[in-house]
């Protein structure tokens, strides 16, 4: 009966260490399977952030062709204007002033589009701008035409002169003159006027901020509030 008793107890301890070692390995296959888990889901989530990363490009330099700012700026103003136009002279002056802030520092992009139909001379200025464009001058070359207005087709903006604004802004004129003189730009100015009249354009300047549109502009104080508000969005 002792002895009986004896086995039973041996019987029991040994059934004991069996269930130990039992659950130790099913312990040890459970915290690898766990390191399995973890590893393979690290090696999913970088798996995932390397091909979703996107690629960022540079951001495009200030006053590259008709766009003036940086390509990835978070507002963008689409300008439809006459060079002919006193008001576009005075939004050109506006953008001049808020350039330091908004535009230089990347947080505004200027898109200008020709709206040009006041007369000849806006049509004939419009392409000497293109012109100037090839040479990489558009915005020298705007901004010395609003300079220059004296009147709605007056003189100001004749060939004669358009040619010496180039000479006066150091472009190549045997290149601007015959680029002028070929009316190589005529189409084009053509079709931004059909394109804005198509958006609803029918006064200078137009601007269309983050699709905004706005006819006419604000004193600069209302101008860059609102510029600010968008940023704040």
């Amino acid at each position: 009966m002792a002895h009986s008793s004896k086995a039973m107890v041996h019987s029991s301890k040994a059934a004991a260490r069996k269930r130990r070692a039992q659950k130790k390995s099913n312990n040890t296959w459970i915290i690898g399977g766990i390191i399995v888990a973890v590893v393979v889901v690290a090696a999913l989530i970088l798996i995932n952030l390397n091909a979703t990363r996107p690629i960022i490009s540079p951001p495009s330099p200030i006053n590259a062709g008709r766009v003036l700012g940086q390509a990835d700026a978070p507002i963008t103003i689409d300008e439809y204007a006459d060079f002919q136009c006193p008001i576009c002279r005075r939004a050109e002056l506006l953008i001049r002033q808020i350039a330091p802030q908004y535009i230089d520092t990347g947080k505004v992009k200027i898109v200008y589009h020709n709206f040009a139909f006041i007369g000849a001379e806006s049509v004939q200025a419009a392409q000497a701008a293109e012109c100037a464009n090839d040479q990489g001058k558009f915005w020298e070359y705007a901004g010395y035409l609003f300079d220059h207005q004296t009147g709605e087709n007056v003189g100001a903006f004749s060939n004669a002169n358009l040619k010496q604004f180039a000479q006066d802004l150091n472009l190549d004129t045997t290149t601007f003159n015959a680029c002028l003189d070929s009316g190589k730009y005529a189409p084009l100015v053509q079709q931004e006027l059909n394109e804005g009249q198509s958006l609803g354009v029918n006064a200078t300047p137009t601007l269309f901020i983050n699709g905004q549109r706005m006819v006419g502009i604000l004193p600069q104080d209302q101008f860059t509030a609102l510029l600010d508000s968008l940023l704040a969005k």
